[in-house]
């Protein structure tokens, strides 16, 4: 499929596991990149395997919480491309801490890169978009929104925040051909999950990488599809929200989250107490 040939896509957080999967994806429908990541290692790998697909990509090592840096992004990328047909706020990291433990420094923190940072890169497109008459804003947003789970209480709010400014977009440039969605994404296998979990029992990353591969079987039970996702079920929904097959959605919140959201107890009465308690805690995005 060419869907997207000929049009240019701006995908922050691109170096994660996620954005790689999304861009490789977008990449084989024909699209041009542009990645920014604030880690170069992980940025450069996600463009050479995207390049590798055909696509023309523009690496950019930037931080979405700099206005600077994001006017940069969106000029450099119509140096290059000479437009802006979609732009993807996906940077993130990982917040966990008992709501009392979340200080004004650590919500600041959060809010900073996971709102603010989200919102930046998407001022800084508008204004071509706007030129142009067309254009998709895509966020990545959580169940964690939609959903009550303990220590992530900055975080959620931020995801939440972002769902509303969706919708607020949608209205106030729906006259611009422009939409604006949100993903609230489920528990996706990768590093984010492993990083929670050593956040939330203090061990290292390797060793919350061993304990969430050997609690699988119970992790996928809790999923109305019986199976946690991966970034390979992200990527598609992302390339939809791209392509012209989504030109008549708007203001939207997309669950591509296995039907967790919506069916949280699901599988759940099958699950033993012993189950339940490996399970406990492992469950997050």
């Amino acid at each position: 499929m060419n869907r997207l040939e000929g049009k240019t896509l701006i995908m922050t957080g691109g170096g994660g596991s996620i954005g790689a999967a999304a861009a490789l994806r977008c990449a084989q429908e024909g699209a041009n990149l542009v990645l920014t990541d604030t880690r170069e290692d992980h940025l450069h790998a996600a463009a050479d395997a995207a390049r590798a697909a055909g696509a023309e990509v523009l690496p950019l090592v930037s931080d979405a919480r700099d206005e600077a840096a994001c006017a940069e992004m969106a000029a450099k990328t119509v140096e290059s491309f000479g437009r802006i047909d979609m732009v993807w706020a996906n940077a993130g990291e990982v917040w966990v801490k008992e709501a009392l433990e979340q200080d004004k420094a650590f919500w600041t923190e959060c809010l900073e890169l996971e709102l603010t940072g989200q919102w930046l890169p998407i001022r800084a497109v508008l204004p071509t978009m706007i030129e142009q008459q067309s254009g998709s804003v895509l966020v990545s947003s959580s169940m964690t929104a939609n959903v009550g789970i303990k220590h992530i209480a900055a975080y959620s709010a931020a995801k939440g925040g972002l769902q509303a400014l969706m919708k607020t977009l949608a209205v106030e440039h729906g006259r611009d051909n422009i939409r604006f969605n949100s993903l609230a994404i489920g528990s996706v296998e990768g590093r984010h999950i492993i990083a929670s979990n050593a956040m939330r029992q203090g061990i290292t990353y390797e060793e919350a990488e061993r304990l969430v591969g050997a609690t699988k079987v119970v992790r996928d039970e809790i999923f109305p599809l019986g199976r946690m996702g991966t970034p390979d079920d992200i990527a598609p929904v992302v390339a939809f929200f791209a392509s012209d097959d989504s030109a008549w959605v708007t203001g939207t919140n997309f669950y591509p989250d296995g039907g967790l959201t919506h069916d949280g107890t699901a599988g759940i009465s099958g699950l033993s107490q012993q189950q339940l308690a490996k399970y406990a805690g492992l469950l997050m995005q």
